[in-house]
C-alpha cells in the first residue's frame, strides 16, 4: 500500500509524526484490500486539521477531523473515523454472501427429517427383530 503524508501551511512532517501516521494507516489494511492511503495535516489560526483518504478495491472513503488544538488528536481523530468507516464496510461486505433465513430454515428442517427417517428405520428392525 502506497502511503502518501503531506502537510499544508506547514513547512515540513516531522518523522515521529510521520511513522505514527504510516502505522496507523497500515494497520488499516487489515480491514480491506487498500492500495493507496492519503494524510494531509492542515495548520492554520484556527487549529489543526486532518484528512484521510483511502482508496482500494471497490474502496473511496474520507475522513475529516473537527479542529483541535493539538495536532497529534487531529490525526488520531480522522483514523478513528477512518476506522469506523472500514469496520461498517467490511461488515456489510461479509453480510452481503450470508444465507437468507428462509434457506437456513430448510436446512434444518431437511436435517430433522433426515434423523427422524433414521430412527424410523431402527424402530421398524427392532419390531421386526
Amino acid at each position: 500500500m502506497d502511503i502518501i503524508v503531506s502537510a499544508r501551511h506547514m513547512r515540513h512532517v516531522p518523522p515521529t509524526m510521520r511513522d505514527e501516521i504510516e502505522a496507523r494507516l497500515s494497520k488499516m489494511s487489515q480491514y480491506a484490500n487498500l492500495t493507496k492511503a492519503e494524510c494531509v495535516m492542515d495548520k492554520v489560526k484556527s487549529g489543526s486539521y486532518a484528512e484521510i483518504v483511502l482508496n482500494g478495491k471497490g474502496i473511496h472513503l474520507e475522513a475529516k477531523s473537527d479542529s483541535t488544538k493539538n495536532l497529534y488528536e487531529a490525526i488520531h481523530q480522522a483514523c478513528d473515523r477512518m476506522e469506523k468507516q472500514l469496520k461498517k464496510k467490511q461488515g456489510k461486505r461479509r453480510k452481503h454472501n450470508s444465507k437468507h433465513l428462509g434457506d437456513l430454515e430448510v436446512e434444518i428442517l431437511n436435517i430433522s427429517f433426515e434423523v427422524d427417517d433414521i430412527f424410523d428405520v431402527e424402530d421398524e428392525l427392532e419390531q421386526a427383530l
